[in-house]
């Protein structure tokens, strides 16, 4: 069962290793990885945990379709035409890391008011260091959209089913080596904005 999912951005796909890079990531987040890059002892890539739509959902491929960018007592900002992403969702049957629970993760997201001091119980809390694999597979299946993994590294050509937005992506893939691509589209639900 295809369990794992981490999406990127097409420009950013190798056939081969890739390694989490802090110059890559969003700005608004980097305290929050230097914090967990700490406690891990690596810089993370970070992956969903589950099988239904709604775990896959977490990695964010959907917003590639996302219309509207933001909306408030101004108006609506539109995404214009060619200003649309192209991104590559890969998903695995296993992968090595280590287990969060997303529901916790903002103790850490949201921890730069006290200088990314987390307490022993909240790291508890988003690690909970006794669980088995078994345990935090069980809670993403029982609670989808509820585990994420963090690793070191991913070799993407070992992804057993990769989906992407349109023929041209999925023709330059299969060119780079790359099996089982698949033209996938999710839909944006409603609360997401079209």
């Amino acid at each position: 069962m295809l369990s794992y999912h981490h999406c990127r951005s097409l420009n950013s796909i190798v056939y081969g290793e890739t390694r989490a890079n802090s110059e890559h990531s969003d700005p608004n987040f980097k305290e929050a990885y230097s914090w967990l890059e700490k406690e891990v002892g690596f810089y993370p890539l970070f992956l969903a945990v589950g099988a239904t739509e709604e775990d896959i959902r977490m990695t964010g491929y959907q917003n590639q379709w996302r219309r509207i960018l933001s909306s408030g007592p101004n108006g609506k900002d539109f995404r214009k035409r060619r200003e649309f992403p192209n991104d590559v969702l890969l998903s695995f049957e296993n992968v090595d890391g280590v287990f969060m629970d997303y529901d916790y993760w903002h103790l850490a997201l949201n921890a730069g008011y006290k200088n990314y001091q987390i307490t022993d119980y909240e790291k508890r809390l988003i690690f909970k260091p006794s669980w088995p694999t078994s345990k935090w597979l069980r809670k993403a299946k029982k609670i989808p959209h509820s585990v994420q993994l963090v690793t070191p590294s991913l070799y993407l050509q070992d992804s057993q089913r990769i989906w992407v937005r349109n023929q041209p992506t999925r023709a330059l893939l299969i060119s780079m080596g790359f099996d089982n691509v698949e033209t996938k589209r999710l839909l944006l639900e409603e609360s997401e904005g079209n």
